[in-house]
């Protein structure tokens, strides 16, 4: 047995060199078929009703099952999945919605566009996403055409032209991503119909290298969104639709803007793969997964610039990964990890699914052939990147990743739905509990801003999930989560980054209270110094220091300085007050209902600091977050060298559910384990990251990046290291 095998190793490393540029796709693929598999039993079958082929939304906050017109974007994944498997399911799911869409297209007044209000008798909703039906209706239409009636066809052709002509005089529009996906979309669409316009394929080029590249500033970052900059909607759609207007244009020039871009916004996907849009100007419906609700997704930002970068396959490898194995409830895509547990957001609404869907289907069909993956940043330890034009910062140690942001745009979206001021918005540390989230953000004061996309929360109204330092002084609220005007440094010491950001109380109106505050944090390899500082007047104030609440956590008060947090299953992190120069006291879990959000979809529970001055000298608290230094770090090696005294690569059988996977390193590398079945096909990438040097352990669940359970057989898993490959070993599930 142990010579076959070494013989069936020899052969499937082989066949993984020759074939590896294709296991991308199945990753992409597998996941689309899930997506598509949740969607299609909401679609309407019944002939004789007025919406047959529409598709009925599962959310029942704040509409009851809804019919989203977007929803028909739906058409084109469908149809992509169909030319995948050839079920004629989807092919005829696709063609009766895509003619349920050509039935609601306005055919007076905002003639060929579509109300994302729909029914919208008045025309007074939004129609700036007509675009994306349009490039939904224009992707399929050449897939199913062979398969419409002759009147059907020309109904599509002409709800493809109707559209094109209205994008083509309604755009730009709002915000800077309408310009993006309406060059796309027209320049899609000359392609496709029987008699295109010159006009379209001119308008695509205005708003793509006009409206959408004047949009970039200096340091890369697309602004436009709100008048600024939207970490989300830039990745998960803008890039995305100038990278495929690059391909479909054969532009050189639009595939290196995308590409600049990318290589700007991709400093904030985490290791995880989840994507932190937690200071963008549009935060107030951001989530983990993909950084915005309604956007398309970053799959295909990612997969169509592959070529380019290498590191662009690797991150929208993770970020498949962080989809598929922590983001979908019976296919699915759920607002974020504990939104299951309210009925506000479960079921979630059909916009991410579908949105997902056309993302990969996209990637599917346009991506360039697979190429070697690199480590992205977040998988490199001991960096920052600071952008002073927004004054946001983002820092990765050895075991934390964090973001702080101060930036103060408010001219669309107003003050209380972005955090600011300096606080942590995002923290991350290796090994903590379901996601590696300790600390995170939402909105200051959550406000249904787009009242389709965001539900009802008013029992309880929710907090604010930010850290952050707050006072009230004659029954106003004051807290630097307002201050719009903050100033920011950044600093690299001998041990730590240190980021510092002072600026004024500041009220929801705008108000300040005449003090001032200084908060700095210190991120070393395994430990988070924050210091509070306030200044120009007496009060009382607090800082509240929420921490993610996956289900199991305990937290434990301990003496008057400290509170353990203990993940249900690892070791303890602590929060402690170090110093301080006023009399404190630290409770916990004061309202702890209230810390929930359905943007990121988060639960937390709050560690309250109080403290009163008397005067108006400057007064400190400093305390910090700590974890275990021996989590598995993450850093890059020079080469794929391992001692021969032993395997570098071994499989355990499964025990308590999950399959045992141990590495051996004679130093710290980037490693990468795919699980593949006997023909070549890959199955799950368990593991994409950095291990220490020596032995190190990494549990799978044996499912695949869409959360299902891989069929029993033999499975080989292929390890390599630094891009190189290593080593395979075998296992019969």
């Amino acid at each position: 047995m142990n010579d076959l095998n070494r013989i069936i190793k020899i052969l499937i490393l082989s066949l993984f060199i020759l074939h590896s540029a294709f296991a991308i796709d199945d990753s992409y693929k597998t996941t689309l078929t899930t997506l598509c598999d949740a969607l299609l039993p909401t679609q309407i079958t019944d002939k004789t009703n007025a919406n047959y082929g529409a598709l009925i939304c599962p959310s029942k906050n704040p509409d009851v099952n809804k019919i989203h017109s977007r929803a028909a974007e739906a058409v084109y994944p469908f149809a992509v999945e169909y030319t995948l498997t050839g079920n004629t399911k989807y092919r005829d799911a696709a063609v009766i919605l895509g003619n349920w869409l050509v039935t609601i297209q306005e055919t007076t007044g905002k003639i060929g566009g579509w109300s994302e209000d729909w029914p919208d008798p008045t025309q007074a909703g939004w129609y700036g996403t007509t675009a994306d039906q349009l490039i939904s209706l224009a992707g399929a239409y050449p897939i199913v055409k062979p398969f419409l009636s002759a009147t059907e066809s020309a109904n599509w052709d002409n709800a493809i032209g109707k559209a094109a002509d209205y994008v083509k005089g309604s755009f730009p529009v709002s915000n800077v991503n309408y310009n993006a996906i309406g060059g796309a979309a027209l320049f899609l669409a000359s392609t496709v119909v029987a008699a295109p316009k010159t006009s379209w394929v001119a308008k695509a080029d205005t708003l793509i290298t006009r409206n959408t590249f004047d949009s970039i500033g200096t340091d890369n970052l697309l602004r436009g969104e709100g008048k600024g900059v939207d970490e989300g909607y830039d990745m998960a759609q803008s890039i995305g639709y100038v990278a495929l207007y690059s391909i479909l244009a054969k532009s050189a020039v639009a595939k290196q803007k995308a590409a600049d871009m990318l290589h700007a916004h991709f400093n904030f996907v985490y290791p995880n793969g989840s994507v932190d849009n937690s200071w963008g100007t549009r935060s107030y419906k951001w989530g983990y997964e993909s950084g915005t609700k309604t956007a398309p997704g970053v799959y295909f930002s990612f997969a169509l610039l592959a070529d380019v970068d290498p590191a662009f396959g690797a991150a929208g490898l993770q970020c498949l990964q962080y989809l598929g194995t922590k983001c979908l409830d019976n296919g699915w895509v759920t607002y974020g990890p504990h939104a299951h547990k309210h009925a506000s957001s479960n079921p979630p609404c059909n916009y991410q699914t579908f949105a997902r869907a056309q993302s990969i289907a996209l990637a599917i069909e346009y991506a360039p052939s697979a190429t070697a993956t690199s480590p992205f940043p977040a998988q490199t330890l001991n960096w920052y990147k600071f952008f002073p034009l927004i004054n946001v910062a983002v820092v990765r140690t050895k075991n934390i990743m964090a973001t702080v942001s101060a930036y103060g745009e408010i001219r669309t979206y107003s003050r209380n739905t972005v955090p600011k001021g300096g606080s942590v918005s995002n923290l991350w540390y290796t090994g903590f509990g379901d996601n590696g989230y300790l600390q995170s953000s939402s909105a200051t004061i959550y406000t249904r801003t787009e009242t389709m996309h965001m539900p009802t929360e008013d029992n309880p109204v929710p907090l604010p999930l930010t850290p952050r330092i707050e006072c009230t002084v004659a029954a106003s609220y004051y807290t630097n989560l307002f201050e719009t005007n903050a100033t920011m440094n950044v600093t690299q010491n001998s041990d730590n980054v240190g980021v510092t950001t002072s600026g004024k109380f500041t009220s929801q109106t705008g108000t300040t209270a005449g003090m001032n505050f200084t908060v700095s944090n210190k991120f070393f390899d395994s430990k988070v110094q924050k210091q509070y500082s306030v200044s120009g007047a007496a009060g009382s104030f607090k800082i509240i220091e929420p921490f993610v609440n996956d289900s199991g956590t305990v937290f434990t008060k301990s003496g008057t300085n400290t509170v353990a947090i203990t993940p249900k299953s690892g070791p303890t992190w602590t929060l402690t007050v170090d110093s301080a120069t006023v009399p404190y006291s630290l409770t916990t879990g004061t309202d702890s209902s209230r810390y929930w959000c359905p943007f990121p979809g988060i639960e937390a529970y709050p560690a309250i600091i109080a403290f009163t001055t008397t005067n108006a000298n400057t007064q400190t608290i400093t305390l910090s977050i700590s974890g275990p230094a021996n989590v598995p770090s993450m850093s890059i090696a020079t080469d794929g060298k391992f001692p021969n005294a032993t395997p570098p690569l071994k499989l355990f059988p499964r025990k308590n559910g999950m399959i045992g996977i141990q590495c051996h390193l004679d130093k710290e590398a980037f490693v990468v384990i795919n699980a593949f079945s006997m023909n070549g096909k890959h199955i799950a990438t368990p593991y994409a990251g950095h291990l220490n040097a020596g032995v190190s352990t990494i549990g799978w669940n044996g499912k695949d990046p869409a959360n299902r359970p891989v069929t029993h057989g033999i499975c080989i898993c292929s390890m390599k290291i630094n891009g190189v490959q290593a080593a395979l070993d075998i296992l019969r599930l």
